[in-house]
């Protein structure tokens, strides 16, 4: 019994010492290995703004030689009635910018009336509103000096009678014929944008 005993304690020992032989002979765990800080954001840029756009100044009364583009009668018009102008002569800013011939605007008749009996003349009042030049509207007056604005503002009033200025007396009618140039002043100062767009073509 105690030779069973003897041998069944030393089957142990030897077992024992066997997993202790096997867990030395394994191989340690490689200490985990630190994560690499991550990469701080890198800010994008910021836009860069786009460059001021170049503009150059048309000042108050800048002088245009204006053209009527369609005949005008006070035996056919009323007051009401549209009709088309344009800048007939290049115009030289102070910079030396120039502004071309062929810029396109507006004009209204502001009065008509035919003319009556024992002689009566015809009477023919017009106004220019403005000249379109590239995207800005360009209002005028009839006079150099600011003296020239009144009761219709920025307009060239006009009244014609008898046929001053060289326009076309028909009878006792009053015509305007198609082509005929009058002076007019820019009413304000304006800035424009460069390049200025050119003037239509048709």
């Amino acid at each position: 019994m105690t030779k069973a005993l003897t041998t069944v304690v030393a089957a142990l020992l030897t077992l024992c010492q066997g997993m202790a032989s096997a867990q030395d002979a394994s191989p340690q765990a490689a200490p985990a290995q630190e994560a690499a800080p991550a990469a701080a954001p890198v800010a994008a840029p910021a836009p860069t703004p786009p460059p001021a756009p170049k503009k150059t100044k048309l000042s108050e009364g800048t002088e245009f030689i204006i053209r009527f583009n369609e005949r005008l009668s006070s035996a056919t018009n009323k007051a009401g009635d549209t009709f088309t102008i344009s800048l007939d002569d290049d115009v030289r800013l102070t910079d030396g910018t120039m502004i071309r011939a062929g810029y396109r605007g507006r004009g209204e008749v502001t009065d008509a009336n035919k003319r009556g009996f024992m002689g009566k003349a015809g009477e023919l009042n017009v106004r220019f509103d403005y000249i379109r030049i590239g995207d800005q509207r360009v209002r005028v007056r009839a006079t150099k000096g600011s003296e020239g604005k009144g009761a219709l503002g920025a307009t060239v009033a006009l009244t014609v009678i008898f046929g001053p200025l060289g326009l076309l007396k028909r009878g006792h009618d009053i015509e305007i014929a198609s082509g005929q140039t009058l002076v007019a002043y820019a009413d304000n100062d304006y800035e424009l944008d460069l390049p200025i767009a050119p003037p239509p073509q048709d």
